[in-house]
């Protein structure tokens, strides 16, 4: 009978020893799932802020070299008897602004105007912006601004002048006759370096 008790003694639980050493297991378990549960989410989140900041460079290159594309010779008036801006005028001030004449401006309403839009691009607190304009020579208009890209160190351009078949790189482009046969842009930006594409002009 004595030999029983002890046996059923024994089995009656586990000691205080056994517990505290059985917590201290489970807190160290939970502490490494944790962090690396914690690792995972912080490498989800790096993975979609790097993936939005793609999506907005590729967002920003395809506005760019649409309107680049579809680039027209046709001047804009500066109205109060001045004489026309050009239809490219580069070169504006210290932050690289762009501005020119595109063709291809959709008019879904089927509105009273032309399918030529003026569009400008540039930099401000380091935000790149393309600004627009469905009438070419508007004046004291407010134009639609879009936001494509932050970030944006330096933005500039250099033109490519195809004329006498003597090809020339030129910094700036502000010709009332003619326009270049390619556009070279470069943005400096802090995430992805210095940028560099070429757009041929058709």
């Amino acid at each position: 009978m004595k030999n029983y008790s002890k046996m059923q003694n024994k089995n009656n639980g586990f000691t205080l020893l056994e517990l505290m050493v059985a917590m201290v297991i489970f807190s160290l378990m939970s502490v490494m799932a944790y962090s690396a549960l914690a690792a995972v989410f912080k490498s989800n989140e790096v993975v979609s802020e790097q993936e939005l900041r793609l999506k907005k460079l590729q967002r920003s290159m395809m506005f760019i070299e649409r309107d680049f594309r579809q680039l027209v010779l046709r001047p804009k008036s500066s109205g109060y008897g001045q004489p026309p801006l050009p239809a490219l005028d580069s070169g504006l001030d210290s932050e690289g602004v762009i501005e020119f004449t595109r063709a291809g401006n959709s008019n879904p309403m089927e509105m009273s105007r032309s399918s030529l839009q003026r569009v400008r691009y540039t930099v401000e607190d380091k935000k790149l912006s393309r600004l627009s304009w469905n009438i070419v020579d508007s004046i004291d208009v407010e134009p639609v601004k879009m936001l494509l890209l932050d970030n944006v160190e330096l933005l500039s351009f250099r033109f490519l002048d195809g004329e006498k078949n003597k090809n020339s790189w030129k910094e700036n482009w502000a010709s009332l006759t003619k326009n270049p046969i390619a556009i070279e842009l470069t943005i400096e930006h802090k995430n992805w370096g210095k940028i560099v594409r070429l757009f041929s002009i058709q």
